[in-house]
C-alpha cells in the first residue's frame, strides 16, 4: 500500500495543508493481535452503588482527573475519577438537550436546555447560565472558540448559501466552510447515515477530527485553522458513483438511501476517525457491514481490522472490544481519544464470563488487582469497565 501525498488548495479551508492521500483496501486488512498494535490495556471498572448506577455509556469525554459522560438510562451527567471511583453527578430534566460538550481550557461542563447553555464545573457544581446564538452541533476549540455543523435544506428556505460548518468566537463567525444551497442543496441531512456519535471528535487538547457524508475526507480543526488531513482512495467496487447518486432520477433527493440499498458496499461515511501518533483508527460506513473498525499505521502503511482483533497475554486473554450481539463497540465503535490513549468499554458480566472461561481452560494469567476485585464481585448489575488501549508509537 502506497502512500502519495499532494498539496491540496482548500477553496473553503482557512490555509492550505500538505493532505495525504491514502489508498485503503479493505481486503488486505490483517486481523492483528493485541500485541501487534496496542502496547498496554487499563481496565477501569466503574464503581456500582445505589447512586452511580446507570444504563450504559453515550457519550465519553477525558478531562483532567475524571471520566464525564452521559448515560442511557437517564439524561444524567456522570462524574467518576479516572481510577473508577464515583464522584458526583448532574442531574437533568427530560427536555434538556442529551449531548454535552467540554471546554477543555475553561474547564466546564455544558450542556443546552432549548436555547439556555447551563455551565457545570468539574466539581458538578453548577457556573452559570448563558444564552446560545448559533444552531448545530458544536465543540470548543479554545481561546474562546467554538466550532458548529449545522445543514438544513428544504423546500421552504431561502435559496441562499449556507455553510456545513463554521467557527464563532465572542457571538460572531469568524470562518465558514463547505457552501451549499438551503433549498437545493444535492442531499438533505436525513439522506445521510446516521451515526451515533456527535459530528465531532475528540483527540484531546481541544482539538476536533470529522469527516462529513459522502465525502472521503477526514479533517481537523483547531483554534486557529481547519486542515484537510488525509484523503481516504477506495477500491472501486466500494466507492460512491457521484453522478449517479446525485444525477440519476431514481435517487431523488431525500431518497438516496434507495442507492445505498441498491449498492450496499459502497461506503456513505469515514465515520470515528482518531489520531494518536501514527495511528489512525476510522470506520468504513455501509449499508452492508457495520462491524468493521480499521487501524492504519502511517508508518508502516499496515491496515489491520481492529474488530478482529486477537488476544494474548499482554491483554490478560480478554477480549477488549466487544464485537459480539448486542454489541456496544458495532454501533458506536470507539468513544474517544486522548493523545495517548483509545477508549471502549465492556460491559462488567462479559469480563467475568471470560475469566471464568479462562480458568476453565486453565489459562495461566496474573490479572491486575482492580479485575480481580470485579472477578471476586457478586454483584450482578455491576456498571460496565471503561477500556483504555495504548497504540503503539
Amino acid at each position: 500500500m502506497k502512500r502519495i501525498v499532494s498539496i491540496l488548495l482548500a477553496m473553503h479551508l482557512t490555509a492550505s495543508f500538505a493532505q495525504v492521500t491514502l489508498r485503503i483496501d479493505p481486503s488486505s486488512a490483517e486481523p492483528p493481535s493485541f500485541s501487534d498494535i496496542f502496547d498496554e490495556v487499563k481496565f477501569i471498572p466503574l464503581e456500582t452503588r445505589s447512586s452511580s448506577l446507570f444504563g450504559s455509556i453515550k457519550q465519553l469525554f477525558i478531562v483532567d482527573s475524571l471520566f464525564v459522560f452521559t448515560e442511557s438510562h437517564s439524561n444524567n451527567i456522570m462524574l467518576f475519577h479516572r481510577n473508577g471511583k464515583f464522584k458526583t453527578k448532574i442531574i437533568r430534566d427530560q427536555y434538556t438537550t442529551g449531548r454535552i460538550y467540554i471546554d477543555f481550557v475553561k474547564k466546564s461542563i455544558n450542556f443546552l436546555k432549548g436555547r439556555t447553555i447551563y455551565r457545570y464545573d468539574f466539581e458538578g457544581k453548577p457556573l452559570e447560565t448563558l444564552q446560545e446564538n448559533f444552531v448545530g452541533e458544536k465543540y470548543v476549540l479554545g481561546d474562546g472558540q467554538a466550532i458548529y455543523y449545522d445543514k438544513r435544506v428544504y423546500s421552504g428556505l431561502p435559496d441562499s448559501t449556507a455553510y456545513e460548518v463554521y467557527v464563532a468566537k465572542d457571538n460572531r463567525i469568524i470562518s465558514k466552510f463547505f457552501p451549499y444551497n438551503m433549498r437545493t442543496d444535492s442531499f438533505l441531512p436525513e439522506d445521510s447515515f446516521q451515526t451515533l456519535h456527535t459530528f465531532f471528535y475528540s483527540n484531546g487538547s481541544g482539538n476536533a477530527m470529522f469527516a462529513r457524508p459522502f465525502d472521503y475526507v477526514i479533517y481537523q480543526a483547531d483554534s486557529e485553522k481547519v486542515d484537510s488531513l488525509f484523503k481516504i482512495v477506495l477500491p472501486y467496487n466500494m466507492s460512491l458513483d457521484r453522478k449517479q447518486l446525485f444525477e440519476d432520477a431514481k435517487y431523488p433527493i431525500g431518497s438516496k438511501s434507495r442507492y445505498f440499498a441498491d449498492n450496499p458496499n459502497h461506503v456513505q461515511l469515514i465515520n470515528f476517525p482518531y489520531l494518536i501518533g501514527n495511528n489512525l483508527f476510522f470506520k468504513l460506513q455501509t449499508s452492508s457491514n457495520i462491524s468493521d473498525s480499521y487501524l492504519y499505521r502511517l508508518d508502516s502503511e499496515n491496515l489491520y481490522r481492529i474488530d478482529k482483533l486477537q488476544v494474548d497475554d499482554k491483554c490478560y486473554y480478554l477480549n477488549v472490544i466487544n464485537v459480539y450481539a448486542p454489541s456496544e463497540f458495532v454501533n458506536r465503535n470507539f468513544l474517544t481519544a486522548d493523545t495517548e490513549y483509545i477508549y471502549t468499554i465492556v460491559p462488567a458480566a462479559d469480563l467475568i464470563d471470560q475469566y471464568k472461561n479462562n480458568k476453565t481452560k486453565e489459562v495461566n494469567v496474573e490479572y491486575p488487582k482492580e479485575l480481580l476485585t470485579l472477578f471476586g464481585s457478586k454483584n450482578n448489575k455491576a456498571n460496565c469497565v471503561i477500556v483504555a488501549l495504548k497504540p503503539k508509537r
